[in-house]
C-alpha cells in the first residue's frame, strides 16, 4: 500500500507521468481537485465565497494571514487521510513536505531544462514563447512561495525527495516504469513509520473512502 507523491513544475510532463502511474499501479490520483472535494465536504463550504474555481483556491495559498493558515491546517490533514489510505498517487504543490520519513511513501520531484519547460507549455497552452515564458515563471514563484509559507521548506532541497527525474533526459514513460518498479519493491523494516499507521482525523479519513469508492464506481461503469 505504497504513495507516491509527485511534485513538478509546469512543463515538466509531471500530471502525464501521475496520470500513467496511477494506471499501471491501478491506484488512486490525488490532487488539487481531489483536496478542493474533500475540504468542501468538511466544512470549507461555510467559508467566505474564495474557493469558488481550483485556481482561486490555490492562489490564495500565497496571501498571508489566518484564511492562508486555516487552509493550510486543513489541507495538510487532508494530505495525512489520504497517505493513510494508501495506493495512491499524489499529486501537488506540497503534498511531499508532511510525509517526509515514512519508509511506505515515495516523494518524487520532475524537473526539466527551463528552455524545454517553456517550450513544451507554448506547445501544450497554444501559447507564444514569450507568454509561455511569464506563465512558467509565474507558476514556479507559485510553486516556491506555497512550499516556503506553508512549510518553510524549499522545493529546490533535493534531500526531501526520494527520486528526482528530468524529463528533459529521460522520457516520461520511461519515468513510469521506474515508478512502478519503485513501488511495486517497497520495503519496510518492522517500526519503520509508516503512512498506514498515520492517525488521522475521521471524518476525513470516512471522506477519503467515499471519494475513491466513488470514482471506482465510475470508472467500473
Amino acid at each position: 500500500m505504497a504513495v507516491i507523491t509527485i511534485f513538478r513544475q509546469a512543463g515538466c510532463k509531471g500530471r502525464y507521468i501521475a496520470e500513467r502511474l496511477v494506471r499501471s499501479l491501478d491506484y488512486h490520483l490525488a490532487d488539487y481537485g481531489t483536496a478542493e472535494r474533500l475540504m468542501l465536504q468538511c466544512g470549507y463550504e461555510t467559508t467566505p465565497k474564495v474557493y469558488e474555481s481550483v485556481p482561486d483556491l490555490w492562489d490564495r495559498f500565497t496571501r498571508r494571514g489566518m484564511e492562508r493558515d486555516e487552509i493550510n491546517s486543513m489541507l495538510r490533514s487532508v494530505t495525512l487521510a489520504i497517505a493513510h489510505h494508501g495506493n495512491v498517487v499524489s499529486l501537488g504543490r506540497g503534498c511531499f513536505a508532511p510525509l517526509q520519513g515514512l519508509c511506505d511513501v515515495i516523494n518524487v520531484r520532475v524537473k526539466a531544462p527551463l528552455p524545454l519547460r517553456i517550450e513544451r507549455v507554448s506547445e501544450e497552452h497554444q501559447l507564444t514563447m514569450e507568454e509561455a515564458a511569464v506563465y512558467v515563471a509565474e507558476k514556479d514563484a507559485l510553486n516556491a512561495d506555497f512550499a516556503r509559507t506553508s512549510y518553510g521548506l524549499s522545493p529546490d532541497d533535493i534531500t526531501l525527495f526520494d527520486i528526482v527525474i528530468d524529463t528533459g533526459k529521460v522520457e516520461p514513460d520511461t519515468a513510469v516504469e521506474w515508478l512502478t518498479e519503485a513501488a511495486s519493491d517497497l520495503k519496510c523494516k518492522e517500526g519503520d513509520p509508516t503512512a498506514a499507521a498515520l492517525k488521522v482525523d475521521r471524518v476525513l479519513e470516512r471522506a477519503v473512502n467515499k471519494e475513491f469508492r466513488r470514482r471506482e464506481r465510475l470508472r467500473s461503469k
